[in-house]
């Protein structure tokens, strides 16, 4: 009797094991097996106050964007410009973001294979002050099926290196240039009501609304081109950065003004031959642009509004 009850008991005992055993089993295989760091970066946004990236493609020069005054500055090369402000928000966003899907090797031996070495890789640090948020560095990707692509990272001071998806490394694999401010103008054309353009000899003119009419002195414009005008410089960034700051008095001079208590935009033009032509501007003041296609766009003869 004792024995049946035993027997009993035992199945019973096992039945509960193989039930706790599929549980285990059924959690594992939701997790995906996963034995290893999920989350590689997790920092808070707003407490990041210093990005360092050490880029292959700049060459050994590392780039700095550091916030001041909630205002986000590039270092590089013993400059400080104006930076994308948009830039440090979405590299902390995607850092945040990463996930590892795979464990790829914990053999440093491996790191020069999958470029996560010091010297291959590309490698961004976050920092509060002179607190270390994350160390991370991106070495190369590769397509693992079709259509697919996975990042190498490595965090530094760990022998792991993880895959993840997407071309991680290229949004940090940039020179300083990419992380400035490109802005020229940012407006609403909407508010326009007056544009000086101050221009060499007597090809000077103001193009002025009156009564809902554009016009060039007593001479009514074109609407159509002045819309287009409008079109084509309310939105206007450039990526010519110019080495030198100009010498000189500027050539050229275009001031927007405008209602509902508009800030005035005004553009500054430095002539110096068919291929130089540097701009700068009141929006993003401090840098300099060296193009002559974006010059031409913007300093237009008064005949393109009157079609002559």
């Amino acid at each position: 009797m004792y024995r049946k009850i035993n027997i009993k008991l035992l199945a019973v005992i096992f039945v509960v094991l193989l039930v706790v055993a599929m549980m285990v089993e059924m959690i594992d295989m939701h997790k995906g097996n996963r034995t290893f760091k999920q989350d590689l970066v997790k920092v808070n946004a707003d407490e990041v106050t210093a990005i360092e990236v050490d880029a292959k493609s700049a060459g050994g020069k590392p780039v700095t964007l550091k916030k001041e005054n909630d205002v986000w500055q590039v270092e590089a090369d013993g400059k400080t410009y104006r930076a994308d402000q948009s830039v440090a928000s979405s590299m902390i966003a995607q850092l945040n973001a990463m996930e590892s899907k795979s464990l790829v090797t914990t053999d440093k031996d491996r790191w020069k294979e999958f470029e996560v070495t010091d010297s291959l890789g590309t490698r961004v640090k976050l920092f509060k002050g002179s607190d270390l948020l994350a160390d991370v560095i991106f070495g190369k990707f590769s397509y693992s099926q079709p259509q697919t692509m996975t990042s190498y990272v490595r965090l530094a001071g760990e022998n792991e290196v993880y895959g993840v998806d997407g071309m991680m490394g290229m949004s940090f694999n940039r020179n300083a240039n990419s992380f400035r401010d490109r802005t020229l103008i940012s407006s609403t054309s909407s508010n326009w009501n007056k544009l000086t353009f101050t221009y060499p000899a007597d090809s000077s003119f103001t193009l002025g609304k009156v009564n809902d009419k554009w016009m060039i002195g007593s001479e009514v414009a074109d609407s159509v081109s002045v819309a287009k005008y409008f079109q084509s410089i309310t939105r206007l960034d450039d990526s010519k950065f110019a080495a030198n700051v100009p010498a000189g008095q500027p050539t050229h001079h275009l001031k927007i003004e405008g209602n509902n208590n508009m800030e005035p935009v005004e553009i500054t033009g430095f002539y110096t031959d068919a291929d130089n032509f540097i701009l700068g501007t009141s929006q993003n003041k401090g840098t300099w642009f060296n193009d002559t296609a974006t010059a031409t766009k913007l300093f237009i003869p008064a005949e393109r509004f009157l079609n002559k």
